[in-house]
């Protein structure tokens, strides 16, 4: 199915898009749309709670200067004199 999608559509992001509008295009047709619209309502609820909690932990770091970035000082050559 990859394949076909990427034959039929080009790159990742057009399969991705692709794939969602044939999902979206068999449930309606099937009489499953309202099903589809619980299912993604759900899915924004879930994803609503981990941004929000990222979101806090994220400033949580910044309000106690935690750098995710950071590294520690270069390691010293050996010296091999």
């Amino acid at each position: 199915m990859r394949t076909f999608l990427t034959l039929v559509a080009g790159g990742p992001g057009r399969v991705a898009t692709s794939a969602a509008a044939l999902v979206i295009i068999a449930f309606v047709a099937s009489g499953h749309g309202m099903d589809l619209l619980v299912a993604t309502w759900f899915a924004g609820l879930a994803s609503a709670g981990f941004v929000f909690l990222f979101a806090v932990l994220a400033m949580a770091g910044a309000s106690l200067g935690i750098d995710g970035d950071s590294r520690g000082p270069a390691p010293k050559e050996a010296d091999h004199g």
